[in-house]
This record gives structure tokens, sequence and C-alpha cells, in this order.
């Protein structure tokens, strides 16, 4: 459950800083996508099941094969 607090932890943040277009990019909020799905990438097998059947449920069925845990 390490690596989904962190990608939790660390996209939260991102979202959550007062930014405007001078100082945060589309670069930046791709560099946090990326890092985040690293992490999803890194998760256990049990971790990335959990993520792929919570997406679906969301109605998410292609999400887990765009960041590459499926």
């Amino acid at each position: 459950m390490n690596n989904l607090a962190k990608a939790l932890v660390m996209t939260i943040q991102y979202l959550g800083v007062e930014r405007n277009d001078e100082n945060y990019t589309e670069d930046d909020d791709l560099k946090i996508i990326e890092e985040t799905a690293a992490l999803l990438q890194d998760s256990t097998n049990e971790e990335k099941a959990l993520l792929v059947k919570t997406a679906k449920e969301l109605g998410l069925e292609n999400w887990a094969n765009q960041i590459g845990i499926e």
C-alpha cells in the first residue's frame, strides 16, 4: 500500500497547491501524471488488482491499460 499512498498524497498535494500559469505549465501537470503512474506501476499485484477493480467500478474500463498496470 506504500506506493498507493505515495501516489495519492503526491497527486493531491500537487492539485491542492495554489498555482498560476507563470509557475506551473502543462509540462508540470504531465510530469506529475507520469510520476504517479510510475508509482502505481511499481505497486504489488494485489494493489494493482484493487486499482483495476476500482477503475472499472467507476466506469473507467481502459484506465489501467492507459497507465500501464494491466
